[in-house]
Protein backbone atom coordinates (compact mmCIF):
# COMPACT_ATOMS: atom_id res chain seq x y z
CA UNK A 1 0.00 0.00 0.00
CA UNK A 2 1.28 3.34 -1.13
CA UNK A 3 2.45 5.94 1.69
CA UNK A 4 -0.95 8.23 0.79
CA UNK A 5 -3.11 5.05 1.12
CA UNK A 6 -1.75 4.91 4.49
CA UNK A 7 -2.26 8.31 5.16
CA UNK A 8 -6.22 7.47 4.64
CA UNK A 9 -6.64 5.18 7.37
CA UNK A 10 -7.12 7.12 10.52
CA UNK A 11 -6.50 6.41 13.95
CA UNK A 12 -9.57 6.78 16.31
CA UNK A 13 -8.89 8.65 19.34
CA UNK A 14 -9.29 6.10 22.34
CA UNK A 15 -6.79 3.69 20.44
CA UNK A 16 -4.12 6.51 20.15
CA UNK A 17 -4.21 7.26 23.92
CA UNK A 18 -3.90 4.01 24.92
CA UNK A 19 -0.58 3.80 22.71
CA UNK A 20 0.60 6.84 24.28
CA UNK A 21 0.23 5.94 27.43
CA UNK A 22 1.70 2.38 27.00
CA UNK A 23 4.53 3.88 25.04
CA UNK A 24 5.62 5.88 28.84
CA UNK A 25 4.14 4.19 31.25
CA UNK A 26 6.75 1.55 29.99
CA UNK A 27 9.59 3.61 31.82
CA UNK A 28 8.28 2.28 34.89
CA UNK A 29 9.89 -1.14 34.42
CA UNK A 30 12.97 0.41 32.35
CA UNK A 31 15.65 2.20 34.32
CA UNK A 32 13.98 5.45 34.52
CA UNK A 33 13.41 5.08 38.15
CA UNK A 34 17.04 4.15 39.11
CA UNK A 35 18.25 7.72 37.66
CA UNK A 36 15.20 9.61 38.99
CA UNK A 37 15.56 7.93 42.75
CA UNK A 38 19.58 8.62 42.26
CA UNK A 39 19.13 12.57 41.50
CA UNK A 40 16.73 13.05 44.01
CA UNK A 41 16.23 10.37 46.48
CA UNK A 42 13.01 10.70 48.84
CA UNK A 43 11.76 13.36 46.53
CA UNK A 44 12.30 10.79 43.03
CA UNK A 45 8.44 10.96 42.84
CA UNK A 46 7.93 14.36 42.33
CA UNK A 47 10.29 14.32 38.91
CA UNK A 48 7.20 12.75 36.81
CA UNK A 49 5.33 15.40 37.98
CA UNK A 50 7.58 18.76 36.73
CA UNK A 51 8.12 16.64 33.88
CA UNK A 52 4.40 15.89 33.17
CA UNK A 53 3.79 19.49 33.61
CA UNK A 54 6.16 20.50 31.20
CA UNK A 55 5.48 18.01 28.89
CA UNK A 56 1.87 18.77 28.20
CA UNK A 57 2.57 22.63 28.02
CA UNK A 58 5.18 21.95 25.14
CA UNK A 59 2.29 19.47 23.78
CA UNK A 60 -0.41 21.98 23.82
CA UNK A 61 1.76 24.50 22.03
CA UNK A 62 2.94 21.88 19.13
CA UNK A 63 -0.94 20.82 18.59
CA UNK A 64 -2.00 24.19 18.53
CA UNK A 65 0.59 25.26 15.80
CA UNK A 66 0.12 21.95 13.83
CA UNK A 67 -3.97 22.11 13.90
CA UNK A 68 -3.59 25.90 13.04
CA UNK A 69 -1.00 26.00 10.25
CA UNK A 70 0.10 22.59 9.26
CA UNK A 71 -2.92 20.86 9.56
CA UNK A 72 -1.89 17.19 7.39
CA UNK A 73 1.65 17.63 7.60
CA UNK A 74 4.20 15.53 9.75
CA UNK A 75 7.77 17.03 10.83
CA UNK A 76 9.36 15.64 8.02
CA UNK A 77 6.92 17.85 5.72
CA UNK A 78 7.14 20.78 7.50
CA UNK A 79 11.22 20.68 7.42
CA UNK A 80 11.12 20.03 4.01
CA UNK A 81 9.06 23.68 4.15
CA UNK A 82 11.20 25.29 5.99
CA UNK A 83 14.79 23.85 5.84
CA UNK A 84 14.52 22.22 2.03
CA UNK A 85 15.20 18.52 1.21
CA UNK A 86 18.62 18.50 2.70
CA UNK A 87 17.39 19.98 5.94
CA UNK A 88 14.05 17.46 6.06
CA UNK A 89 16.78 15.00 5.30
CA UNK A 90 19.00 15.35 8.52
CA UNK A 91 16.25 15.99 10.69
CA UNK A 92 14.64 12.54 9.91
CA UNK A 93 17.68 10.42 9.78
CA UNK A 94 18.16 11.81 13.86
CA UNK A 95 14.89 11.19 14.52
CA UNK A 96 15.40 7.87 12.65
CA UNK A 97 18.91 7.28 14.69
CA UNK A 98 17.21 8.36 18.32
CA UNK A 99 14.54 5.75 17.83
CA UNK A 100 16.91 3.16 16.29
CA UNK A 101 18.45 3.42 19.49
CA UNK A 102 15.93 3.32 22.03
CA UNK A 103 14.33 0.05 20.70
CA UNK A 104 17.98 -1.49 20.77
CA UNK A 105 18.38 -0.30 24.13
CA UNK A 106 14.99 -1.40 25.05
CA UNK A 107 14.82 -5.19 23.35
CA UNK A 108 18.53 -5.54 25.19
CA UNK A 109 17.37 -4.39 29.01
CA UNK A 110 14.25 -6.45 28.43
CA UNK A 111 15.68 -9.29 27.16
CA UNK A 112 18.57 -9.24 29.75
CA UNK A 113 15.41 -9.03 32.78
CA UNK A 114 13.53 -12.26 31.13
CA UNK A 115 16.70 -14.18 30.88
CA UNK A 116 17.64 -13.26 34.43
CA UNK A 117 14.53 -14.05 36.23
CA UNK A 118 12.31 -16.51 34.36
CA UNK A 119 14.35 -18.63 31.43
CA UNK A 120 17.38 -18.35 33.03
CA UNK A 121 18.86 -21.63 30.64
CA UNK A 122 17.57 -19.79 27.85
CA UNK A 123 20.52 -18.30 25.15
CA UNK A 124 20.22 -14.70 25.14
CA UNK A 125 20.43 -14.59 21.60
CA UNK A 126 17.32 -16.81 20.75
CA UNK A 127 14.59 -14.75 23.57
CA UNK A 128 15.90 -11.41 21.54
CA UNK A 129 15.44 -13.02 18.45
CA UNK A 130 11.93 -14.02 19.37
CA UNK A 131 11.16 -10.57 20.78
CA UNK A 132 12.94 -8.42 18.01
CA UNK A 133 10.36 -11.14 15.52
CA UNK A 134 7.19 -9.76 17.46
CA UNK A 135 7.84 -6.43 17.72
CA UNK A 136 8.73 -6.78 14.02
CA UNK A 137 5.61 -8.31 12.97
CA UNK A 138 3.40 -5.52 14.73
CA UNK A 139 5.21 -2.49 13.35
CA UNK A 140 4.40 -3.41 10.03
CA UNK A 141 1.10 -3.37 10.77
CA UNK A 142 1.25 0.21 10.73
CA UNK A 143 0.66 2.71 13.27
CA UNK A 144 -3.23 1.26 13.18
CA UNK A 145 -2.42 -1.67 13.98
CA UNK A 146 0.20 -0.51 16.72
CA UNK A 147 -2.32 1.41 18.26
CA UNK A 148 -4.93 -1.69 18.11
CA UNK A 149 -2.99 -3.86 20.19
CA UNK A 150 -2.27 -1.10 22.66
CA UNK A 151 -6.19 -0.31 23.38
CA UNK A 152 -5.80 -4.45 23.70
CA UNK A 153 -3.92 -4.50 26.46
CA UNK A 154 -3.72 -1.30 28.37
CA UNK A 155 -6.64 -2.35 30.52
CA UNK A 156 -4.60 -5.59 31.29
CA UNK A 157 -1.22 -3.39 32.03
CA UNK A 158 -2.64 -0.96 34.12
CA UNK A 159 -4.92 -3.59 36.67
CA UNK A 160 -0.88 -5.77 36.77
CA UNK A 161 0.85 -2.34 37.02
CA UNK A 162 -1.67 -0.70 39.99
CA UNK A 163 -1.57 -4.31 41.62
CA UNK A 164 2.37 -4.62 41.85
CA UNK A 165 2.14 -1.17 44.38
CA UNK A 166 -0.93 -2.01 46.27
CA UNK A 167 0.23 -5.65 46.97
CA UNK A 168 3.38 -4.51 48.41
CA UNK A 169 1.07 -2.12 50.82
CA UNK A 170 2.08 -4.58 53.66
CA UNK A 171 5.88 -3.11 53.46
CA UNK A 172 5.09 0.50 53.39
CA UNK A 173 6.66 2.85 55.42
CA UNK A 174 6.06 6.27 54.74
CA UNK A 175 8.69 8.05 56.62
CA UNK A 176 10.92 6.61 54.19
CA UNK A 177 9.51 9.85 52.16
CA UNK A 178 11.27 12.25 54.61
CA UNK A 179 12.94 14.82 53.77
CA UNK A 180 9.97 16.08 51.51
CA UNK A 181 12.10 17.62 49.06
CA UNK A 182 15.25 15.30 49.45
CA UNK A 183 18.45 16.75 47.79
CA UNK A 184 16.59 20.01 47.09
CA UNK A 185 14.17 21.83 44.97
CA UNK A 186 16.74 22.69 42.35
CA UNK A 187 18.01 19.12 41.85
CA UNK A 188 14.69 17.95 41.47
CA UNK A 189 13.64 20.28 39.12
CA UNK A 190 16.88 19.78 37.29
CA UNK A 191 16.52 16.32 37.37
CA UNK A 192 12.76 16.76 35.89
CA UNK A 193 14.03 18.55 32.95
CA UNK A 194 17.31 16.11 32.11
CA UNK A 195 15.18 13.11 32.58
CA UNK A 196 11.64 14.68 30.29
CA UNK A 197 12.67 12.93 27.63
CA UNK A 198 10.65 9.87 28.61
CA UNK A 199 7.52 11.89 27.78
CA UNK A 200 8.25 11.63 23.94
CA UNK A 201 4.69 12.74 23.66
CA UNK A 202 5.68 15.86 21.91
CA UNK A 203 7.56 13.92 18.93
CA UNK A 204 5.47 11.27 18.23
CA UNK A 205 2.60 14.30 17.62
CA UNK A 206 4.52 15.62 15.14
CA UNK A 207 4.40 12.09 13.15
CA UNK A 208 1.33 10.68 14.07
CA UNK A 209 -0.45 13.89 13.91
CA UNK A 210 -1.92 12.97 9.99
CA UNK A 211 -3.18 10.25 11.64
CA UNK A 212 -5.67 10.88 13.59
CA UNK A 213 -8.91 10.30 12.68
CA UNK A 214 -9.98 13.65 14.54
CA UNK A 215 -7.45 16.16 14.71
CA UNK A 216 -9.67 18.07 16.60
CA UNK A 217 -9.07 15.27 19.58
CA UNK A 218 -6.03 15.46 19.67
CA UNK A 219 -5.35 17.93 22.13
CA UNK A 220 -7.73 15.50 24.35
CA UNK A 221 -5.37 12.84 23.74
CA UNK A 222 -2.45 14.81 24.80
CA UNK A 223 -4.08 15.53 27.93
CA UNK A 224 -5.20 12.16 28.60
CA UNK A 225 -1.96 10.64 28.07
CA UNK A 226 0.45 12.86 29.78
CA UNK A 227 -1.82 12.88 32.67
CA UNK A 228 -2.66 9.24 32.92
CA UNK A 229 0.99 7.87 32.64
CA UNK A 230 2.48 10.64 35.06
CA UNK A 231 0.24 9.58 37.88
CA UNK A 232 1.05 6.05 37.04
CA UNK A 233 4.83 6.89 37.41
CA UNK A 234 4.42 8.99 40.32
CA UNK A 235 2.19 5.92 41.98
CA UNK A 236 4.96 3.58 41.38
CA UNK A 237 7.78 5.93 42.56
CA UNK A 238 6.04 6.49 45.56
CA UNK A 239 5.25 2.63 46.07
CA UNK A 240 8.84 1.97 45.90
CA UNK A 241 10.52 4.52 47.70
CA UNK A 242 7.92 3.48 50.69
CA UNK A 243 9.63 0.07 50.66
CA UNK A 244 13.06 0.88 50.19
CA UNK A 245 15.22 3.32 51.69
CA UNK A 246 16.17 6.29 49.23
CA UNK A 247 20.01 5.07 49.18
CA UNK A 248 19.16 1.51 47.61
CA UNK A 249 16.44 2.69 45.11
CA UNK A 250 19.75 4.24 42.78
CA UNK A 251 21.16 1.22 43.04
CA UNK A 252 18.96 -0.96 41.15
CA UNK A 253 18.07 -1.34 37.39
CA UNK A 254 14.37 -2.70 37.33
CA UNK A 255 12.84 -1.13 40.18
CA UNK A 256 9.48 -2.61 39.24
CA UNK A 257 10.88 -6.12 39.19
CA UNK A 258 12.30 -5.49 42.97
CA UNK A 259 8.89 -3.95 44.50
CA UNK A 260 7.00 -7.27 42.51
CA UNK A 261 9.27 -9.86 44.41
CA UNK A 262 8.47 -8.11 47.72
CA UNK A 263 4.34 -9.37 47.52
CA UNK A 264 3.49 -11.64 50.36
CA UNK A 265 -0.02 -11.77 51.21
CA UNK A 266 -0.48 -14.99 52.77
CA UNK A 267 0.84 -18.74 51.43
CA UNK A 268 -1.18 -18.49 48.42
CA UNK A 269 0.03 -14.48 47.35
CA UNK A 270 3.95 -14.78 47.08
CA UNK A 271 6.30 -14.72 44.40
CA UNK A 272 4.38 -13.08 41.48
CA UNK A 273 7.23 -11.74 39.42
CA UNK A 274 6.65 -14.18 36.81
CA UNK A 275 3.31 -13.82 36.24
CA UNK A 276 4.21 -9.65 35.81
CA UNK A 277 6.98 -10.58 33.96
CA UNK A 278 4.08 -11.06 30.90
CA UNK A 279 2.98 -7.59 31.37
CA UNK A 280 6.05 -6.33 31.10
CA UNK A 281 7.38 -7.73 27.77
CA UNK A 282 3.97 -7.13 26.33
CA UNK A 283 4.17 -3.49 27.32
CA UNK A 284 7.79 -3.70 25.63
CA UNK A 285 6.80 -4.71 22.73
CA UNK A 286 4.26 -1.92 22.02
CA UNK A 287 6.38 0.24 22.72
CA UNK A 288 9.50 -0.65 20.56
CA UNK A 289 6.65 -1.12 17.86
CA UNK A 290 6.07 2.45 18.10
CA UNK A 291 9.77 3.19 17.77
CA UNK A 292 10.60 0.80 14.81
CA UNK A 293 7.44 2.28 12.90
CA UNK A 294 8.61 5.43 13.73
CA UNK A 295 12.06 5.33 12.13
CA UNK A 296 10.98 3.31 9.14
CA UNK A 297 8.54 6.00 8.30
CA UNK A 298 10.68 8.76 8.95
CA UNK A 299 13.40 7.42 6.55
CA UNK A 300 10.28 6.64 4.14
CA UNK A 301 9.33 10.15 4.49
CA UNK A 302 12.79 11.78 3.97
CA UNK A 303 13.49 9.59 0.74
CA UNK A 304 10.04 9.41 -0.97
CA UNK A 305 9.68 5.97 -0.48
CA UNK A 306 6.35 4.88 -1.47
CA UNK A 307 5.61 2.92 1.77
CA UNK A 308 7.81 2.04 5.31
CA UNK A 309 7.15 -1.32 4.84
CA UNK A 310 10.56 -2.64 3.45
CA UNK A 311 12.89 -0.69 5.74
CA UNK A 312 11.10 -2.47 9.08
CA UNK A 313 13.10 -6.16 8.58
CA UNK A 314 16.37 -3.88 7.53
CA UNK A 315 15.13 -1.95 11.11
CA UNK A 316 14.54 -5.25 13.11
CA UNK A 317 18.20 -6.47 11.98
CA UNK A 318 19.57 -3.24 13.23
CA UNK A 319 18.40 -3.08 16.34
CA UNK A 320 18.87 -6.66 17.27
CA UNK A 321 22.12 -6.22 15.98
CA UNK A 322 23.02 -3.04 17.94
CA UNK A 323 21.01 -4.82 20.91
CA UNK A 324 23.08 -7.30 20.98
CA UNK A 325 26.55 -5.79 20.29
CA UNK A 326 27.51 -4.58 24.01
CA UNK A 327 29.28 -7.63 26.12
CA UNK A 328 27.29 -7.04 29.24
CA UNK A 329 23.71 -4.86 29.73
CA UNK A 330 25.22 -2.67 32.34
CA UNK A 331 26.84 -0.71 29.20
CA UNK A 332 23.76 -0.59 27.59
CA UNK A 333 22.10 0.83 30.61
CA UNK A 334 24.94 3.07 30.68
CA UNK A 335 24.31 4.21 27.46
CA UNK A 336 20.97 4.71 27.84
CA UNK A 337 20.91 6.88 31.12
CA UNK A 338 23.92 9.09 29.74
CA UNK A 339 22.54 9.40 26.21
CA UNK A 340 19.04 8.70 25.79
CA UNK A 341 17.40 9.64 29.05
CA UNK A 342 20.08 12.54 30.11
CA UNK A 343 20.34 14.15 26.86
CA UNK A 344 17.06 12.56 24.91
CA UNK A 345 15.22 15.89 25.62
CA UNK A 346 16.84 17.62 23.02
CA UNK A 347 15.35 15.26 20.17
CA UNK A 348 12.62 14.66 21.78
CA UNK A 349 11.64 18.28 22.19
CA UNK A 350 13.87 21.17 21.48
CA UNK A 351 13.68 20.18 17.93
CA UNK A 352 10.51 19.60 17.10
CA UNK A 353 9.57 22.66 18.30
CA UNK A 354 12.55 24.81 16.79
CA UNK A 355 11.04 23.25 13.86
CA UNK A 356 7.88 24.21 14.07
CA UNK A 357 8.14 27.88 15.53
CA UNK A 358 10.35 28.16 12.31
CA UNK A 359 8.11 27.02 10.01
CA UNK A 360 5.04 28.92 11.61
CA UNK A 361 7.39 32.18 11.38
CA UNK A 362 7.64 31.37 7.80
CA UNK A 363 4.26 30.73 7.20
CA UNK A 364 3.30 34.12 9.15
CA UNK A 365 5.80 36.10 7.14
CA UNK A 366 4.31 35.04 4.04
CA UNK A 367 0.85 36.01 4.87
CA UNK A 368 1.74 39.46 5.91
CA UNK A 369 3.46 39.82 2.29
CA UNK A 370 0.50 38.63 0.83
CA UNK A 371 -0.96 41.24 3.07
CA UNK A 372 1.00 44.40 2.05
CA UNK A 373 0.79 43.15 -1.77
CA UNK A 374 -2.87 43.21 -1.29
Amino acid sequence: MSQSGKRDAKVPAAEMTAMLIIFVATNAFLTYPRYISFSAYEAAWMEPIFSGALTLALFYLVEWIMRKYFQNLDIVEIAKEVFGRFGAICIALLFALYFLCSTAAVMREFTENVVSTVLPSTPLLLVGAVFMFAVGYIAYAGIEGICRTAFIFLPILLVGLVGVCLMTVNWWRPYLLLPLWGTGPMRVIMGAMQYSSIFANVLLLTIIFPHVNNPRKMRRIGAVSIIVSTLLLVFLVLSYHMVFPAAETGKTSFALYRLARMIHMGPFFQRLESIFIFLWVTAATVRMAVTMWGSAYLLSKAFSWPTYRPAVPAIVLLSFSLGMWPQNWMDVIEFDGTYLLKWGWIVVFAIPVAVLLSGWLKRSRRRSRRVRHV
